[in-house]
């Protein structure tokens, strides 16, 4: 029996990580958009979007890192090969969000907000790498 109460906890609480998770990153973009002046007919609109989006975007990010690991491994110095980072890595997250955005019907997403999006999640991305590279030093 008290293994039985372990299990369900562990599960319940499993759970629970994973809604606030979800729920956070839901909200997040919900403001986001509101912000941006995004229209979505539904919520569920949404949810898919958000859902078809990091599924494309985790496919094409895996193919994004070994095209930014093949333009940067002869490039010296930091500029460079950060320019080319940001091009490639904004580039196929683009891809993902456009994608994303003409699949799911019902949403509509300007060109420029995507951009903005992009570059936007682009930055938050390098801010918490510096953060974890200051962390580790």
């Amino acid at each position: 029996m008290n293994k039985l109460i372990v299990v369900a906890a562990i599960t319940l609480l499993v759970v629970l990580a994973i809604s606030i998770t979800f729920g956070s990153i839901f909200f997040e973009v919900v403001g986001f958009f509101k912000l941006l002046r995004v229209s979505y007919q539904s919520f569920s609109s949404l949810l898919l979007f958000i859902f078809l989006y990091f599924i494309i975007g985790l496919i094409l990010d895996f193919i994004s890192i070994v095209f930014i690991k093949l333009a940067t491994q002869n490039i010296t110095g930091k500029t460079k090969p950060f320019i080319i980072r940001m091009i490639i890595d904004c580039l196929f997250s683009w891809i993902a969000f456009h994608t994303a955005d003409e699949i799911i019907g019902g949403i509509d997403i300007p060109l420029i907000t995507e951009i903005i999006a992009v570059l936007f999640f682009y930055l938050v991305e390098i801010a918490f790498e510096a953060k974890e590279k200051g962390k580790g030093e």
